[in-house]
């Protein structure tokens, strides 16, 4: 037996593994909220002590806090997830038609650095008077769809000039053939890892916005919400806003984890 026979075949890093348990835990989560939770819109006594029935208390309304946490992670949730896929599905045809006819290029943007653009675009679209779901779309939509495109073009403009890519090219092999046997499978793990960090930078700016007052507002319910709504009860209710703000903070963090990952165990190959 070779010593390349006996190396262990790299796994999935564990990171990945970590940060994608926590993200789709916190999803079952939410979408529970669908069909069940524990009290339902039921009125209860507001600002009630947490106990074995209301296991964070009852908010200023009088509903049972835990059951609105769901509902809320729901709505933070998929609005994250329709603005991240419109980035996605906007920025990536863009990015790939900028590698294809622009040389490589080492500037890039990060999700994380659309974070002030897209409070930016929150506030002027909301001075608009426009909806809140609008105002939280766009503004996770228009500045991730920058960052997809650009970190798009980075990674696919050096594939797509490689040495074998380009012979594959002049043997008679159609581009589309050729990017799906030699480029795709190395652009697909840094496309994913862009979905996951835009899916966390979409949570923390509906977090943002819904918590200055320019997203989800009353009868709605987000995460962002709760904590606008609880941060004047913190002396004596400090559930209604730490457990929110941790589903909102280690979701966010699980996802950008599960996204190092896939780049880590892509530059280990």
């Amino acid at each position: 037996m070779t010593l390349e026979a006996a190396a262990p075949r790299p796994g999935i890093d564990l990171r990945v593994l970590l940060g994608v348990a926590f993200a789709l835990a916190v999803a079952v989560l939410a979408l529970v909220s669908l069909g069940w939770t524990p009290h339902g819109a039921a009125s209860l006594t507001p600002l009630a002590e947490p106990d074995a029935s209301h296991w964070i208390g009852t908010d200023a309304a009088g509903r049972d806090g835990t059951s609105v946490v769901m509902a809320a992670t729901l709505t933070t949730l998929l609005l994250a997830v329709f603005g991240s896929l419109a980035s996605l599905f906007v920025g990536i045809p863009i990015g790939v038609a900028l590698a294809l006819r622009l040389p490589p290029s080492r500037h890039t943007a990060h999700a994380v650095g659309m974070l002030p653009a897209a409070l930016l675009i929150g506030m002027v679209v909301s001075g608009l008077a426009a909806p809140a779901n609008l105002t939280l779309f766009l503004a996770i939509a228009l500045p991730g769809a920058v960052v997809a495109a650009s970190v798009t073009r980075r990674v696919l403009a050096p594939l797509w000039q490689r040495d074998y890519v380009t012979a594959a090219r002049l043997a008679g092999l159609r581009p589309l053939a050729a990017a799906q046997r030699h480029v795709l499978p190395r652009l697909l793990p840094q496309l994913a890892a862009l979905a996951l960090e835009l899916l966390a930078v979409a949570i923390l700016v509906e977090v943002s916005l819904s918590f200055a007052g320019l997203g989800v507002l009353p009868p709605g319910a987000s995460l962002g919400l709760m904590l606008r709504e609880a941060q004047q009860f913190m002396a004596i209710r400090p559930l209604l806003i730490l457990v929110p703000g941790a589903i909102a903070a280690g979701t966010a963090l699980a996802l950008m984890l599960a996204a190092s990952g896939l780049r880590g165990a892509r530059h280990g190959t």
